[in-house]
């Protein structure tokens, strides 16, 4: 199962909208996201965790520094 499609599961399950850049899925398809699936998957249920009513949460990546081309996940809860 892909990672695209734990995502749909996880909106199922929490009735939550992910929203993916465009940065988060080119880090995917190019199998260049540092993180596992499992990692992302956990970060979203941590963010759910703390912020409960969250109904829009933004998925992108971010490079630890500048000499890095390894991109990782973060997750944003959405106003």
């Amino acid at each position: 199962m892909s990672i695209f499609s734990k995502l749909r599961e996880i909106e199922s399950k929490y009735k939550i909208k992910l929203h993916e850049s465009e940065s988060f899925k080119q880090a995917v398809y190019n199998g260049e996201m540092t993180d596992s699936e499992d990692c992302i998957i956990d970060k979203i249920e941590l963010i759910l965790k703390h912020y409960p009513d969250s109904q829009d949460i933004s998925l992108s990546t971010y490079q630890s520094d500048e000499t890095s081309d390894d991109e990782f996940c973060y997750a944003v809860v959405l106003p």
